[in-house]
């Protein structure tokens, strides 16, 4: 069978494409140096950091949530895909981050399922420091002896065989907090069981244009569900259950997702806790992150913004 004729390029055309190739290879060594200088900047940072506290975490999940964002409407409507934008800079803030400080990394990787190491390699960079730990409490037990400055835990389920968020309630006021989702940009509709994590560490929450918070709350066990929802609502917060954990006779934790950034100074969760009195036995912040959000490769200006980030739709 003969093979179609293979079209060659005019010498005009021939001239021409290697004129763009030599428009494209000056605009590669323009970003090199662009990307070098930008490293520069991100050293200096890093110093004056360290030079306030050698111990603090180079990470500011705010800012990093709100700069992909940025970046990527900068190239909706462009040739360039939104969601390549996004993963480009992800890499680019991994990188960044490795330059102001070590940046060590302690997944929950059991056998036979290293999806969350993936998700944490695709989300921090393949070119950090990162650990395998085959039990939940091991990857909370690096970061709360500083074997690890980052612990990727799995998203929470409604089911009481994975209730490690109870093992954070016993650290006390010195717990991590959680403080992003893992993967932050889905570059298509996840399905509902699709995997997700969250990233925990001895880091505050920083707001966002769009966050989630968590937080558990001790209440008395005779208090209804129906009651706190109520209490919620009246005071202007949207309220989702995660899981209901008991802990002991007398009370029971309930795990709540709150639509917005809430800490304790908030106006809400104060109105809240006064009207439900002696009923909150305690209320544990474990923390905020931004809201993932969807780019499609074929309609690159759509947007899906969700709350309960945690099951994404």
């Amino acid at each position: 069978m003969n093979q179609p004729t293979r079209k060659s390029l005019s010498p005009e055309q021939q001239a021409k494409l290697l004129e763009f190739r030599a428009q494209i290879d000056a605009l590669d060594d323009k970003i090199i140096d662009l990307l070098i200088e930008r490293i520069g900047i991100v050293s200096q940072v890093g110093t004056m950091k360290r030079g306030v506290d050698a111990s603090q975490c180079p990470l500011r999940p705010g800012r990093e949530a709100d700069m992909v964002r940025r970046i990527s409407k900068k190239f909706e409507g462009t040739q360039f895909s939104p969601a390549a934008a996004a993963a480009i800079w992800r890499i680019l803030i991994g990188a960044s981050t490795a330059v102001e400080g070590p940046l060590k990394i302690s997944v929950f990787a059991p056998e036979k399922d290293e999806s969350l190491y993936w998700m944490a390699r695709e989300y921090f960079g393949g070119f950090l420091n990162i650990t395998k730990q085959p039990q939940v409490r091991r990857v909370i037990g690096d970061v709360m002896d500083g074997k690890a400055a980052v612990g990727i835990v799995p998203n929470f389920t409604h089911t009481a065989d994975d209730q490690w968020w109870t093992t954070l309630l016993q650290r006390g006021q010195d717990m991590p907090s959680i403080f992003a989702h893992v993967p932050f940009v889905y570059y298509e509709t996840p399905g509902r069981l699709s995997p997700s994590a969250l990233a925990i560490g001895n880091i505050t929450p920083e707001a966002t244009e769009d966050d989630v918070s968590i937080i558990v709350l001790d209440m008395d066990y005779n208090v209804s569900q129906h009651r706190m929802q109520t209490a919620f609502t009246q005071a202007n917060l949207q309220a989702q259950w995660l899981s209901i954990a008991n802990l002991s006779t007398q009370s029971r934790h309930h795990l709540i997702e709150l639509k917005g950034f809430v800490d304790k100074n908030h106006a809400g969760i104060k109105s809240f806790l006064s009207s439900m009195g002696n009923a909150v036995m305690n209320c544990y912040f474990l923390g905020s992150y931004a809201v993932p959000y969807t780019l499609t490769f074929g309609e690159q200006k759509e947007k899906q913004t969700v709350f309960h980030a945690t099951k994404p739709a």
